[in-house]
């Protein structure tokens, strides 16, 4: 389980300050952590945002989160978001420099069509930016592989500076200047109805027709009815074969039946002891083992609360003989054997429950405390993380927390009952735990 944890750590390496340790996953999905000190960096140079690959894609973050961003900051930030693409950037990265300059192409894409608008759509020249502008942001957006979005802000970031935000922005992008109502003004013919594209269809289709096919003369006509004739031949013979198939089949098809039944009939026949026979042992075996349990409980005292004590010193001369023929029987040793056996399973189950308790304090206290907690979150992100009970949400809380079983019936207990079954102190039991509980908890194993 240690080796999950370090999985999950290795995503903190895009965060980490130097150029080898940022370029260490350009060919993984180990995803990537938004932080303030690269949105508010000075002047978005400087030591939080280091030379290297991610150098460009970081100034682009920090120019698009500018508070009250200027159009020219937003034309800033796309351009820094395409030049990072073009330099070889993350999966990962590709996807949220694709989101950020989309939105803020679409931004100057509205900028633009305020501005027609306010000149009553008479200057063309805004017109022809805010097409280009909205074809440019449609296309980032559009290329968004979301399956591979595995980008978020950090913990305690401001209310606009969360994806929830960026999400909320992409919506109304896609609901204002990328809205379909806007095609028929920068030029696309997406508006063509139904109808026309019908027509215009058939109309083309027919002249085809009227050109290749319709004359008797035609080369296309010649050809279609030498295959025609070669067509009927071919079907022709494939019935002829298909008849001898059907004949070799019927004939396979009734020796199987045949050979089927009495196959049935000599297993039915050599079953039907072997059946009887363990049904017989199993019965027998359960008798056997009832009438031990009754022994047992009872002892010397019969059912109707006698005691055999006295009858039985009376008669010591009897239970000698009887211990020689135990003794002969070997009961002793076999006695032995099931103390033994029973010695193991109870054995087995201390040993599972030490076991159980010692997972859970990997899992409490070393996967969940405070110190942890941001790397489990993230890890459990991943889509194959995602109906996993012992995974841990955003708000830091295990997200499903039960464990479920079919084995004659289903079954299911809660991650913390399981772990207090196995003698966990119910304080080690906690998500999120301080350090200094995490690390008393961990000092048992040790």
């Amino acid at each position: 389980m240690r080796a999950v944890v370090a999985t999950a750590a290795l995503g903190l390496a895009l965060g980490a300050t130097g150029a080898a340790a940022r370029d260490l996953f350009v060919d993984n999905l180990a995803g990537y952590t938004i932080e303030s000190r690269v949105l508010d960096a000075p002047n978005c140079e400087g030591p939080a945002i280091p030379d290297g690959t991610l150098k460009t894609f970081e100034q682009g973050l920090c120019v698009f989160h500018r508070p009250a961003r200027s159009p020219s900051d937003s034309e800033r930030a796309a351009n820094l978001m395409r030049e990072a693409q073009t330099r070889g950037l993350p999966p990962v990265h590709q996807q949220l420099a694709g989101l950020i300059s989309g939105l803020a192409t679409c931004a100057e894409a509205t900028r633009h069509l305020d501005a027609y608008r306010a000149s009553g759509n008479q200057n063309r020249m805004e017109q022809t930016l805010f097409c280009r502008d909205r074809r440019h942001s449609q296309a980032d957006l559009n290329a968004i592989e979301w399956n591979h979005a595995l980008f978020e802000y950090a913990d305690g970031l401001a209310s606009n500076r969360t994806l929830d935000q960026r999400l909320a922005e992409m919506s109304a992008c896609q609901a204002g200047p990328l809205s379909a109502d806007f095609d028929a003004q920068c030029g696309l013919i997406s508006n063509l109805s139904d109808t026309e594209i019908d027509a215009f269809a058939d109309g083309a289709a027919g002249k085809v027709i009227e050109s290749y096919f319709a004359s008797v003369e035609s080369p296309i006509t010649a050809m279609f009815s030498r295959k025609l004739k070669r067509a009927e031949g071919l079907v022709q013979s494939s019935r002829a074969g298909i008849d001898d198939i059907k004949a070799g089949a019927d004939t396979v098809n009734k020796e199987y039946a045949a050979l089927n039944q009495v196959y049935e009939a000599a297993r039915d026949t050599k079953m039907g002891p072997i059946y009887n026979a363990y049904r017989e042992a199993i019965l027998r075996a359960t008798s056997i083992l009832d009438e031990f349990d009754r022994w047992k409980g009872g002892l010397f005292i019969t059912s109707e609360n006698i005691n055999l004590m006295p009858k039985i010193t009376e008669r010591s001369g009897e239970i000698a003989g009887e211990k020689t023929r135990v003794d002969g029987l070997a009961f002793e040793a076999k006695a032995s054997a099931l103390v033994g056996d029973i010695k193991r399973i109870i054995n087995a189950d201390a040993e599972n429950r030490a076991a159980v308790a010692a997972f859970c304090r990997i899992y409490f206290c070393e996967l969940t405390n405070r110190r942890a907690m941001a790397d489990v979150i993230r890890t459990c992100r991943r889509p194959a993380l995602a109906n996993n009970p012992l995974c841990v949400g955003q708000n830091g809380q295990i997200t499903n927390g039960t464990l479920t079983v079919d084995f004659q019936g289903p079954h299911s207990i809660t991650v913390k009952a399981l772990c207090q079954s196995a003698g966990l102190d119910p304080l080690m039991t906690e998500v999120n735990m301080d350090p200094a509980r995490a690390a008393s908890c961990l000092s048992e194993l040790r």
